[in-house]
Order: structure tokens, then C-alpha cells, then sequence
């Protein structure tokens, strides 16, 4: 059993992409951690801790793909210069484990994953020469993954001695906002114009995330409903389907935690993975099998009833709490059926949805079974 207060977070991610790592800090610091943290912050998402975080903020620049040596060399004595004074070192993401190498063997090391991984390559965009994120796992003092399923899926195939620990991409802050962005509070006002019971995804944009079923399905419950779309549409899905279905409206990527100011004002929301063999995140076929979303936390915490796809990480959820239904997605008439099921039970399904998100409490899995078993 370790005592150890003093942690240093290395995030080599965008910090607003990674909801989780927010939580993270929010823990720890209500149980006096006294905390350090290294990570990208283009939104500037770390001036709220300014006063009570020592903070390294990354350059942009050592995020671009031709600068792998040198950004490998300035992380590592960012954080060996860190470590001076932290007694863990916390690792995010499978990326940040590759990018300080062997310089995690110094230290007591808790090694987070947000995504069920196999391995990564070492240098990126070849397929060859891989990172081996198994070594430095065995060597962890902890290794955390989200859900349950991952936890042993991992567990089998690094043959860790250990189960890693589960820590749930449950928000810390829900509903605790400082003043709202300007921006955000006039797509609230869009939003609420329309006047419709908005059936919101929330999330990223890609391929293992159909959202076309469900636009079908809405387009056909008549104009008292719309599919709000809220993510980054990069790729252009989200406008594709505004210009195709009148019930379909895209308001693009909110700034966390402020994008649950509109998750708030949805009635149900959505869920949908599938298997993507051409993955190119380097995440295992089966990751999106067992999701593990943020949004499965924010959705209940909101107090949103839940639609999603038949898979394990829905399903045994879903039934054990009754907080959401799961559906056919190669079925639009199966999809409708499911969303008139929620709307004729709504109430049971918020109850399930509260009772879900008070059952995890971060406090005791971060402190008591991470840092102090």
C-alpha cells in the first residue's frame, strides 16, 4: 500500500478530447493530491486550475508527425524534470506510454487506457516496429482501462499477473459550470427554437458510428422530433445528413463540459459502435464491442433515456439498470419501435438512468483501489 500525494499526469492528447483525463484532476485534487500535469491544450481547457495545478503546456508543434524524434526528446525531460518533485508518474494513453519509452521503468507508474489496444507502432504511420506497450504494462504499479470486459480482454492479452483496474469515463463535474461561452449559450437558443424532442449523438464522426438508421427512423416520427448531431464533422457525415433529412440538425463540436449544457436540453440519446477492420487508430477490432463512452455517464447523469446497438458494453447496462434499449440497426422499423418504447416509459427509464450513474463513485476507485491498494 502506497501514501504517495504528489502525481504528475502526462496527457500527450488534446486535453478537450479526453473528457476522462478532466475527471481525473478533479479527483484527485477534492482527496489534496497535489498534482502536475503535462498535456496539449489548444482551448486552454487548464486555465481553470491554473491555481492549483503546476501545469506543462505542450507546443503544438510536437504534435506533428515529423517532429516524432524531437518531441520524444523534449516530452521525456519535461517529465524528468517534473518528476523531481511528484512520486507517480500517470500515463493517459497508450500514445503517451510510447512517446517516454523506458523512462516509465523509473518511476511508480499508473498506466491509464482509454480504448481496449493490442499495440501501437513506434514510429507513426508504419506497421512494422511496434512500441510493445505490453513490457511497460507489466511493469506498471496499476494499469486502468474503463470497462469491466476490456479489463480482462487486456488482462489475457498483455498476460498481465494482475486484472487491471476499472475506471469508468464517468464525468466528475457534471452540472458545475463556470460562466457559459457566449457561443454555447446561442446554440442552446437555436436549439430550443426548434421546439422538438431532440434525440442527440454525441461524439466523434466515423465509420464504426452509424448514424443514418437513426435518422431514418426519426424522419418517420413525425416533425415533433430531430436528431441533433454535436461532434466535429471533419469528415462532413453530420452535414451530409442535415442536407438529406430535414430532422437532422448539426451544431458541430462543443468544448467540454460545456457541451452537457446541451446534452441537458436532449429528451434520448444515442450510442452506436460497430467493428471497423480497417481501424486506423490501432485500437482492437473488438474495442467499440465493449464501449466504454463518456457518454454513456453524460446521457444518465442528464438524465437521458438511451437507444444503442445490440452490443455487450450496451446490452448488460441497459438491462441491469433499465436506463435504455437496445436495437437493429440494419432495421429502421426495429429502431422506431425501440425509440416509441422509451417515449411510452420515459420516467422508468430516467429512474434507471440515475440509479446507473450514482452506483460508480470515482473517489473510492481512484484513491482506494489505484493509488492506496
Amino acid at each position: 500500500m502506497i501514501h504517495l500525494k504528489r502525481i504528475l499526469i502526462v496527457n500527450f492528447y488534446e486535453i478537450s478530447k479526453l473528457p476522462p483525463v478532466l475527471s481525473l484532476i478533479d479527483v484527485l485534487l477534492r482527496n489534496g493530491y497535489e498534482l502536475s500535469v503535462v498535456t496539449f491544450d489548444k482551448d486552454k481547457l487548464m486555465n481553470r486550475y491554473s491555481d492549483k495545478v503546476n501545469l506543462y503546456i505542450l507546443n503544438d508543434d510536437m504534435n506533428v508527425p515529423r517532429n516524432f524524434v524531437s518531441r520524444k526528446i523534449q516530452l521525456r525531460e519535461v517529465v524528468k524534470k517534473a518528476m523531481e518533485n511528484n512520486d507517480i508518474l500517470w500515463t493517459t494513453t497508450d500514445r503517451t506510454v510510447r512517446e517516454l519509452g523506458k523512462l516509465v521503468y523509473r518511476y511508480c507508474h499508473v498506466m491509464q487506457l482509454m480504448e481496449l489496444i493490442e499495440d501501437i507502432p513506434y514510429f507513426p504511420g508504419q506497421k512494422i516496429i511496434k512500441s510493445h506497450l505490453e513490457c511497460y504494462a507489466r511493469k506498471a504499479f496499476k494499469v486502468v482501462v474503463p470497462e469491466y470486459n476490456r479489463a480482462h480482454i487486456q488482462k489475457a492479452l498483455w498476460k498481465l499477473d494482475k486484472l487491471p483496474v476499472v475506471l469508468p469515463n464517468k464525468p466528475s463535474n457534471l452540472n458545475q459550470f463556470d460562466a457559459i461561452p457566449s457561443d454555447v449559450e446561442d446554440k442552446i437558443n437555436k436549439i430550443m427554437k426548434m421546439n422538438k424532442r431532440l434525440i442527440i449523438y454525441q461524439g466523434v464522426l466515423r465509420k464504426e458510428r452509424p448514424l443514418e438508421p437513426f435518422a431514418k427512423a426519426i424522419s418517420n416520427m413525425g416533425d415533433g422530433y430531430a436528431l441533433l448531431i454535436m461532434g466535429n464533422d471533419s469528415n462532413g457525415e453530420a452535414k451530409v445528413l442535415e442536407n438529406k433529412y430535414s430532422c437532422v440538425k448539426s451544431i458541430g463540436f462543443v468544448t467540454p463540459p460545456y457541451h452537457l449544457k446541451i446534452t441537458e436540453k436532449a429528451y434520448i440519446g444515442i450510442l452506436t459502435y460497430v467493428p471497423e477492420y480497417d481501424n486506423k487508430f490501432y485500437q482492437s477490432v473488438l474495442n467499440p464491442v465493449f464501449c466504454a463512452p463518456n457518454k454513456l455517464y453524460e446521457y444518465a447523469g442528464s438524465g437521458l433515456p438511451m437507444i444503442g446497438n445490440d452490443i455487450p458494453g450496451l446490452h448488460y447496462p441497459f438491462d441491469k439498470y433499465h436506463m435504455g434499449v437496445t436495437c437493429n440497426l440494419s432495421d429502421v422499423s426495429d429502431i422506431e419501435k425501440k425509440l416509441n418504447i422509451i417515449c411510452k416509459n420515459y420516467d422508468e427509464y430516467k429512474v434507471g438512468c440515475k440509479t446507473f450513474y450514482d452506483d460508480t463513485n470515482l473517489d473510492d476507485i481512484i484513491v482506494k483501489q489505484i493509488l492506496e491498494e
